[in-house]
């Protein structure tokens, strides 16, 4: 696996927050879960900065490499973190660096790759 890609945003958390999930919308993908850290942390009296992960993505294309390696679900679907450090707005991925024998899993796994980035960049203002 490679390392966790982190880019901090031009907006603010919830500019940021906001625009993840309309380009998730937008994009036609499904959204699984939303998990909102800091509210869990609030709901047992702790406090912690804002913290929030999308997990998301698309089975069709998902499973096409999950066919070839079903341990792969460990790590989809896909998943952004927007989090709060210092006063700035954090963006956070992880692309897939997954091996296999198959064109068709690898060239999945290469889109997936490629669009997870392109949404990362683009809710922080990057395009």
């Amino acid at each position: 696996m490679e390392e966790y890609v982190d880019i901090v945003s031009r907006y603010t958390f919830d500019e940021t927050v906001s625009a993840l999930d309309r380009i998730i919308r937008d994009r036609n993908l499904i959204r699984f879960a939303v998990f909102d850290h800091r509210m869990n942390a609030e709901n047992i009296g702790l406090q912690m900065n804002n913290c929030i992960v999308f997990v998301f993505g698309n089975p069709a294309i998902g499973t096409i490499m999950m066919q070839r390696d079903p341990s792969l679900g460990i790590e989809l679907p896909s998943k952004i973190l927007i989090y709060e450090l210092d006063h700035k707005t954090h963006v956070r991925f992880r692309p897939l660096s997954w091996k296999f024998d198959d064109t068709a899993a690898t060239e999945a796994m290469n889109k997936l790759n490629s669009v997870v980035e392109a949404i990362a960049r683009e809710c922080a203002g990057m395009k």
